[in-house]
Formats: structure tokens, sequence, C-alpha cells
């Protein structure tokens, strides 16, 4: 009798474990970006089968994503396992953890061989004082793309230009010709609207940070006083016309705007341009700042995170891993979207190396790879979105003639300190 007692109990746990294999968690997915769901989606069956859970990935609207998510934290209930967010004005990552949504990464990150193969310049965007607190789906390094026919005919060989200062020099021979009292051609677009589009993917190349590491305010050190009065010098040139989103492409067909600063992601606004085969277009680094500095940037992005209530965030951390860094999916990701992966092991595969006919046959994903070796790191810190804002609205102030530049950064540093003592 008791040998039958036991081989029932064995039995059971047998059969219970096997029940346990089988059953499949649902894991939840939160994201805001439509074309990084559709990837997900397509590898929906091989994720499921890895980790033996059913994936179930939900579109959230940008403009209700945090809203969303606060609400769902402050119930209990709801909460996804994984969330895909934005870089810029993310609003919910903080040096102090007690503060994040989401949870620090740092004892899955620090243990984590495929972690080490994630640029540091791309991480320093998701690190929060000592914390970081997701994993880059992406690293978008920024190059000059620019029209070779029409700089050239200007007498300009923008390859041999060095620095910035260099750059805006030799513009105004491209910006000569006029016609009803305005240049036929600009150098680049800009908004001008304080650090946003390419004042802001410059303003990387320079360290001239406006946070400390320890997060606090830094718009009148020295450095950024000097960037900012360069760049007013720089817009005196009449190199720049406005960044017109909606006309972005045609400009560039039409031979309006003759370079810009480019993250992969805007590449493609070239594309029409390059088809239409009057103009010979190519892509380099970015002039330097100064003579050897920084010859990169980056613009844009997002990333993954573990919502506070997420269960098992050890498991949920292998799960975005591989979501991210997977060495055969992130080769289709580059060859469909033309967006490299911030995981540089993969750099080396042929695919990241192929001529590109838009450029005379350059290898645009070789160059994007080698600079985002080189890419920056910048200081982020809980105020740092906002502190841009503040310093667009002083500048705005500045460029129109109505403070001085002392009074500018003066005010943006009163405004940014004032939000750290909120």
């Amino acid at each position: 009798m008791k040998r039958v007692l036991s081989a029932l109990v064995l039995l059971t746990l047998v059969l219970g474990v096997a029940c346990t294999k089988r059953e499949k968690r649902t894991v939840t997915l939160w994201s805001f970006a439509d074309n990084n769901c559709a990837e997900w989606k397509k590898r929906k069956a091989d994720i499921d089968q890895k980790f033996n859970i059913d994936l179930q990935i939900e579109l959230v609207a940008q403009n209700a994503f945090v809203q969303k998510l606060q609400a769902v934290m402050m119930d209990g209930k709801g909460v996804p396992d994984m969330i895909e967010w934005m870089i810029e004005n993310n609003r919910i990552l903080n040096a102090d953890p007690e503060k994040s949504f989401v949870l620090p990464l740092d004892e899955f990150v620090n243990d984590s061989k495929a972690f080490k193969n994630v640029v540091p310049g791309r991480v320093a965007w998701v690190k929060y004082g000592e914390h970081t607190y997701g994993l880059p789906h992406d690293v978008h390094p920024v190059v000059l793309i620019y029209n070779e026919t029409l700089w050239k005919k200007a007498g300009v060989d923008v390859e041999k230009i060095e620095t910035w200062d260099q750059f805006f020099e030799e513009s105004k021979k491209l910006t000569a010709a006029k016609k009803g009292g305005k240049s036929v051609n600009y150098a680049l677009p800009s908004g001008n609207g304080g650090l946003g589009d390419t004042m802001f993917m410059i303003w990387q190349q320079t360290g001239s940070n406006i946070l400390t590491k320890d997060g606090k305010p830094s718009f009148t050190s020295p450095e950024f006083k000097e960037y900012v009065a360069k760049w007013l010098e720089w817009q005196k040139t009449g190199a720049f016309t406005m960044w017109d989103w909606g006309n972005f492409s045609a400009l560039l067909k039409n031979g309006t705007l003759c370079s810009y600063t480019s993250p992969d992601w805007w590449v493609s606004q070239v594309d029409a341009a390059a088809k239409d085969g009057k103009f010979q277009f190519k892509a380099r680094a970015l002039p330097a700042y100064k003579a050897g500095g920084a010859v990169t940037a980056s613009w844009g992005g997002s990333f993954l995170a573990i919502p506070k209530g997420t269960q098992d965030a050890e498991r949920i951390y292998e799960i975005m891993e591989y979501l991210q860094y997977d060495a055969s999916a992130i080769k289709v990701r580059f060859e469909e979207t033309g967006m490299l992966p911030p995981f540089s092991s993969v750099w080396d595969d042929a695919i990241f190396k192929k001529e590109d006919p838009r450029f005379g046959g350059q290898k645009l994903g070789e160059l994007q790879a080698n600079l985002a070796k080189k890419m920056p790191s910048v200081n982020t810190g809980d105020i740092f979105w906002e502190a841009l804002s503040d310093f667009g609205q002083q500048y705005t102030e500045l460029a129109s003639g109505k403070i001085s530049l002392d009074d500018a950064l003066k005010n943006a540093q009163e405004a940014a300190e004032k939000r750290i003592k909120k």
C-alpha cells in the first residue's frame, strides 16, 4: 500500500511539473511606436516559444501614454510587464528610484554580457544619476548629408572641411547667389528656437553639458556660453533656412537646402532628390566643433523598461534583451528600416557594409557604425528636458535682441534651479 501511495505522489509531482511547464505566462508590452510593434509581432511566435510566454503587444497613444501608465500603477491593476517609451521628454525616469516609474536595471545590466555591446554614448540617455533604467532600441548616429553638386559648383569641397567654423565660412560661397534678395541655396536648416534640431545636434559635440553629472543646471558655464555665442555668429552668416518638416524633401530636391545634419531615421528625406538624379549627394561625419573633437551626435529614439509592480523582473529583463538585441532580428531591422541598432557586436556584418546608391555607392551603414562608436555622452537628469524648454524660452528673447546673452543664460539657470527645489 505504501508503495502505491508513493507512486501516486511521485506521479502527481511529475504531472504537476509537466503542467507547470505547459502553462504559458502572458507578458504584456505597451509601446507608442507602431513600427516597433510591427517588428515584435512578426517575431511573436519565436519569442513565445523561446520564453514559453504569450506576448501581448498593445499600442498606446503617445499623448496618453504616461497618464495611462500612471493610472494603472496607482490602481495596482493592469500594469504592463514592460514598456517601450521615448527618450525625449520621457517624464518617467528619475535619479531617485523611489520617484521613477520604472525599475533600475543595474543588477541586470551589470551582469549582462549582451549589454556590454550597447554603446555608452547611447546608454547615457537612459542613465539618470547612477542608475540605468532602460535598454535602448536604437542609436541614431548623426551624419552630414550634402549636395555635392551644388557645393562643388560654389567652389567648396565639403569633404575637406574639418570644423563647423570652417563650414560656415565656406557656406558664404554657397549662399552668395541671390534671387529677389534671398539666397538661392542654403547650407543648413534650423528651427532657431533653442536647443532643438540642428542646434541640439551640434551642441552635443561641444561637451558643454547643461547639467552637471549630479544633475545640477550649468547654463552659465563658460563652455555653454561660448557655444551659444558662436551659434549666434553662425546665424549671421546667412547659412540657415528654416527647418521645414513638411517640405524638407522638396527643399532637397529643388536644391534650396544643400546639406543637413541627419540621424538615421531622417536620412530618407534625401530619397526623392537622389532618385531624381539631378544632384549627387554624399554623406560624411559631422565637422568637429573644435579640431579633434566629437564628429557625431544623436537625436530621438526609444527604450524598453520594466514598470514598478511587474512580477519576476529578472525574467522580464531576459525577454527585453532578446526583443532589443537578438543578432538575427536586428540585422533584419536595419535592412528594413535603415536604423542602426545600438548593439556593436553585429556591426561587422556585411549587411552594414552595403553600398548605398543614394550616395554614389558610399557605405552609409559602415559610416554610421563607425561614428556610433565615438558618440559623445550627454549628462541627463531629472530636469533635463524641462531645462531645455527653459533655455528655449530665453533663446527666443535672445535671438530677437530683447535680452543679452548673459541675461538669457542667467534666466535659464535660475528657472532650472527652481525646478530642482520643487
